[in-house]
């Protein structure tokens, strides 16, 4: 921001990439101009490359600030240790929250979906590098998943024949969906209705201990 009261003006680049991030987030890097960013910001060109180089570095700064807060928030629930069911299912509702505007992060954009799955997804050739450094995101929270999944396996919450690479790939294809449904306009109150369908797979594959027996476990 442009602070103007008393004193010589600054710029708050903190303020400025949260400002960046949304409008990147809203109109994707192709949609987004740098009359768009500037005016968002509030402030002249010049500043805005000063402070950041261009809109490339600008907007991979946007991309990583939108990782390593307001996306964590899922991932982190689903590492929270409280068993895979509901771990995941933690994460199936945060992500709904998180793409419809209802995160408790504050200045998020309202129905906006993933950023990550929805801001960089048809680059001209001269922007490729940021339709793949987006794949290689959604590749990582496949990965994530997977390895969460495994984890459950190994603990013997999840049965041994399960394939849980399939499994990670529907619970992966499904967060897209989400992010592209908030993003065409459908309320998170429908959203949040098909997590019960979801996790329909992921019970299919527990391992349910009979009552008053301990938990079975995996051989080593």
């Amino acid at each position: 921001m442009i602070r103007t009261r008393g004193r010589p003006r600054s710029f708050d680049r903190e303020q400025a990439l949260h400002l960046a991030m949304q409008v990147f987030w809203s109109k994707g890097y192709e949609g987004s101009t740098m009359a768009d960013l500037t005016e968002a910001i509030g402030v002249k060109a010049p500043s805005l490359y000063a402070a950041f180089g261009d809109k490339n570095a600008l907007f991979r700064e946007a991309v990583e600030l939108y990782s390593r807060t307001i996306s964590a928030e899922p991932l982190r629930l689903l590492q929270a240790g409280k068993g895979i069911r509901e771990d995941l299912h933690a994460m199936l509702r945060a992500s709904v929250r998180m793409y419809s505007g209802k995160s408790t992060v504050p200045g998020l954009p309202v129905g906006k979906g993933c950023m990550v799955v929805i801001s960089a997804i048809n680059c001209a050739p001269e922007n490729s590098e940021h339709s793949d450094a987006m794949s290689q995101r959604r590749h990582k929270r496949r990965n994530e998943i997977r390895a969460r999944l495994l984890q459950a396996q190994r603990e013997g919450e999840i049965r041994a024949d399960a394939d849980v690479t399939a499994l990670g790939d529907f619970y992966t294809s499904f967060l897209n969906g989400l992010a592209l449904g908030a993003r065409d306009g459908v309320s998170s109150a429908r959203l949040a209705a098909t997590l019960g369908h979801a996790m329909l797979p992921l019970e299919s594959v527990l391992i349910k201990p009979v009552d008053g027996a301990p938990e079975p476990s995996l051989p080593a």
